[in-house]
């Protein structure tokens, strides 16, 4: 759901797909599981690594603040030159900002053990630590949302033109939300982490890349509420079918096993939602706002 929202936070307003925000979910990762895996374990997992991360040992909040920064870095250095892009050109180098970033996580043995992954992350996450990150993030992207830049930005994916012609500056609020966003997915990235304790590099590409951009576009690319709600339709489709995957008896047929049948019900509801509500199913509605 954090993942969802943080992409809604500039996809939705923007109007500009982004198959790389990912990565800022990977950075964040990655940077809470340096700073929270004991020092003992870094120095077996990770003997090469530097002596101000070797011996760094942070809790939630600090490992959660520091990866929602370090990929907000990253998202400025990437960034400065993305939003002076055309909107089409945009939206494919954010593909090859993914593949750069997995190349990375993939072959920086030193400090992220490369393919092997990392491990060891303490738990710091439960129920109400989850649930608080969640209402956090969904509060800081109705706030933007709301905000001028955020109402900027929205102006901006309906009329680029008569945007700049009232005085909009394009590339400032495109940069914006691509910081605010980026942000965003580092802090879900560095809560996810300790919580799943162990994780490689091939967990931040393409597959994740498409769940989430799915979740989206079921819900609405328009609205924070939409990107929840299409999050929780995926999540309980894919649970329910998931089961049945592994083969069924219906009265007195077998049904063999079905691999793939996840991903088929997924992209056939994608196909509906397209077809029959292109704007996802809240389109640009929020839950409890006005129509």
């Amino acid at each position: 759901c954090t993942l969802v929202v943080s992409l809604q936070v500039f996809v939705g307003n923007s109007g500009i797909v982004s198959f790389g925000h990912v990565a800022f979910f990977g950075v964040g990762a990655y940077t809470a599981a340096l700073l929270t895996i004991p020092s003992n374990v870094k120095e077996r997992a990770l003997p090469m690594l530097p002596a101000i991360l070797m011996n760094l040992e942070t809790g939630l909040v600090t490992a959660t603040l520091a990866g929602a920064l370090v990929a907000f870095l990253v998202a400025l250095l990437t960034g400065l030159a993305l939003a002076r892009m055309q909107e089409q050109a945009m939206a494919m180098a954010t593909l090859a900002l993914l593949v750069m970033m997995h190349a990375i996580f993939s072959n920086w043995e030193t400090v992220t053990r490369g393919t092997i992954g990392l491990y060891g992350i303490p738990r710091g996450i439960n129920l109400w630590v989850a649930l608080s990150g969640i209402i956090i993030i969904i509060g800081l992207a109705l706030l933007f949302k709301a905000s001028p830049t955020g109402l900027h930005l929205q102006a901006s994916r309906e009329q680029p033109l008569a945007a700049q012609t009232i005085g909009i500056n394009l590339v400032r609020v495109r940069l914006i939300g691509w910081l605010v966003s980026g942000a965003l997915m580092g802090s879900a990235g560095a809560l996810w982490a300790q919580n799943i304790l162990a994780f490689g590099p091939d967990q931040f590409y393409f597959v994740e890349t498409f769940t989430v951009l799915s979740m989206l576009v079921i819900g609405g690319l328009g609205s924070v509420s939409g990107a929840v709600v299409g999050a929780a339709v995926v999540t309980v489709v894919s649970e329910l079918l998931r089961d049945l995957e592994g083969g069924f008896t219906l009265g007195p047929l077998s049904i063999p096993e079905l691999p793939g049948l996840v991903q088929l019900a997924v992209a056939v509801l994608i196909m509906i939602i397209l077809i029959y509500r292109p704007e996802g199913l809240l389109g640009q509605r929020e839950v409890g706002g006005k129509r």
